[in-house]
């Protein structure tokens, strides 16, 4: 129990390490580019509009006079925004001390003794409004400005946004907690569900992804979730910190103002890419019904053999290739709708899968053709024993590229369809399912002229019939092929309905041949026979030979 509790406190305290890390490392990427954007001012200036008077990042008015031979217009602003500050930060000056004062006709805006700004007829004149008026505005405006500048940074305030902080801090923390316990969950059912073999994608009993490819999918699927989540939760926490208090409340604005323009952004692109998604979803809505349709029809052609063309093993490859063929024609169509058609990177990438395919698919597609026409010529099925070339085997994959076949020593040897579609195919069973006979097994003999043909015929009907798996209907027969200068070839012949032992009944019916034989005192031994022929005449034609000319006999001679 010790050792358990001191490894949840380990992991424990790695998780706290590893979220630290994780904030202050996002934080560090977010804050970085701000600390320019909040020094540059909130609002900006011009000639025609004016220049702004700020105090805490918030515009109070515009100055679009200057003082000739002075100030312009830009200067004077900053020298009565430095006023301000300077005025909203002494304690010893209140809102109400700002009074605008007629002098020598002009206005004096003044906190005291010091002068914020003076308000000229030039200016009056600018604006076409009262000069007084708009004395009195300035300073309401400034009065307002410094109130709300200073409760910002009253003892209360800052209570409250220490107190925001630290309730956000623990909202985070409550949410990574739920969600790292969320995620867990998720991915132990997922693993669960992939040790029992549950998670099979299937599209019309086609199967797309097994349960180990899927349950890889949904776990990574998750886990982007889940660090998307994160990263959400901290651009929204970490402004949310910085507005708590008067200092860092610009670099809030400015993350503020950056959410605000994505999402109006993300909101423009959806509303106008909004035409399109209905286009695909009608595309991809009338695309399945026609896929239903074909698939029906297709069934219903392959039904009980209600036509005689149509075979019912086509079933399957027409309905695969025609639901390909209508996706693929749907994906043509919907092609202009899709997001980003039409810009350069979208025809690079065409241009590259195209040229990608011209030149490097050749052999796939020849692969492919030839799969299609295997399917169509009924060469063979899945299960069935074949020869191609020297290979010999039964068919146990007929995909749409290769064929693989389990040869009789159990080795499995892949096959390219164009391979397959350029040799001779010898299908073992294909006479016994289309024809109602039986596949006939054969071998040859070769036996002497001494021995009765009737008793050979015999003997090998006899040990054909012993042996297993050869039947007795139709019975075996024996041929004679050949009569040669020395033997005679019999061909014994009969008949099987388990091509795939092929070989074991070869073996057993050879067997079975030589014990036969030899009962019935049969020699299988081809006889030769030699003729010593008397060369000694001469071979000079018999024109210029004497007429008394004799062939000489053999000469032995004897030496001791």
């Amino acid at each position: 129990m010790r050792f358990q509790f001191a490894n949840r406190a380990v992991s424990k305290v790695n998780f706290l390490k590893v979220g630290l890390i994780w904030m202050m490392a996002i934080a560090f990427f977010i804050l970085s580019p701000l600390n320019g954007l909040a020094q540059q001012p909130t609002p900006t200036g011009n000639q025609v509009d004016g220049y702004p008077v700020v105090l805490d990042g918030k515009e109070l008015f515009r100055v679009r006079d200057g003082i000739p031979k002075v100030a312009s217009a830009e200067e004077r602003a900053k020298i009565i925004t430095n006023r301000v500050i300077a005025v909203a930060q002494s304690s010893d000056i209140q809102p109400a001390d700002i009074k605008a004062i007629d002098l020598d006709g002009e206005s004096v805006v003044a906190a005291g003794d010091l002068v914020i700004l003076t308000v000229r007829e030039s200016d009056s004149k600018t604006l076409n409004r009262p000069r007084q008026e708009l004395a009195d505005q300035a300073v309401q405006r400034i009065r307002q400005g410094i109130e709300q500048f200073r409760e910002e940074r009253s003892f209360r305030q800052i209570t409250f946004g220490i107190l925001g902080a630290i309730l956000a801090t623990l909202a985070l923390f409550l949410l990574f907690k739920w969600l790292s316990k969320s995620v867990n969950g998720l991915l132990v059912r997922i693993r669960a569900a992939r040790q029992a073999n549950r998670l099979d994608l299937r599209f019309q009993n086609t199967q797309i992804l097994g349960s180990d490819a899927t349950a890889y999918l949904l776990s990574g699927i998750i886990r982007l979730m889940s660090l998307i989540l994160t990263l959400v939760a901290l651009y929204l926490y970490i402004p949310f910190m910085l507005s708590q208090f008067p200092a860092t409340k610009p670099f809030a604005q400015n993350i503020y103002s950056d959410i605000s323009y994505r999402l109006n952004l993300l909101t423009d692109g959806f509303v106008s890419y909004l035409p399109n998604m209905i286009t695909l979803g009608l595309i991809a809505f009338i695309t399945y019904f026609a896929i239903q349709f074909a698939k029906l029809v297709i069934i219903e052609l392959g039904r009980d053999n209600a036509y005689p063309w149509f075979y019912p093993e086509w079933v399957r490859p027409t309905i695969r290739l025609s639901t390909w063929l209508l996706i693929a024609i749907a994906c043509v169509i919907a092609a202009p709708a899709f997001p980003g058609f039409g810009t350069p990177a979208f025809q690079g990438v065409s241009l590259f899968l195209g040229a990608l395919l011209t030149i490097g698919s050749s052999s796939a597609v020849a692969n492919a053709i030839a799969g299609i026409i295997l399917i169509y010529t009924r060469a063979f099925r899945i299960g069935d024993t074949i020869r191609i070339n020297e290979i010999v085997g039964q068919v146990i994959d007929k995909s749409i590229f290769v064929t693989r076949v389990l040869t009789f020593k159990k080795e499995i040897i892949t096959i390219p369809n164009s391979a397959v579609l350029s040799s001779n195919v010898t299908n073992y069973r294909a006479t016994e399912r289309e024809t109602s006979d039986h596949l006939v097994l054969h071998t040859t003999v070769t036996l002497g002229y001494d021995v009765p043909w009737r008793k050979i015929h015999e003997v090998l009907i006899n040990a054909a019939e012993a042996t297993p798996h050869i039947l007795s209907e139709p019975s075996p027969f024996v041929l004679q092929t050949a009569l040669n200068d020395y033997n005679v070839a019999y061909e014994l012949n009969a008949c099987t309905d388990r091509a795939d032992l092929m070989p074991a009944i070869y073996s057993e019916l050879h067997q079975n041949m030589q014990d036969f034989c030899n009962e019935a005192g049969i020699e299988i031994l081809s006889p030769m026979y030699n003729a010593v022929r008397d060369g000694n005449h001469s071979t000079i034609p018999e024109n210029y030979l004497p007429s008394d000319y004799q062939s000489p006999g053999f000469q032995i001679q004897r030496h001791s």
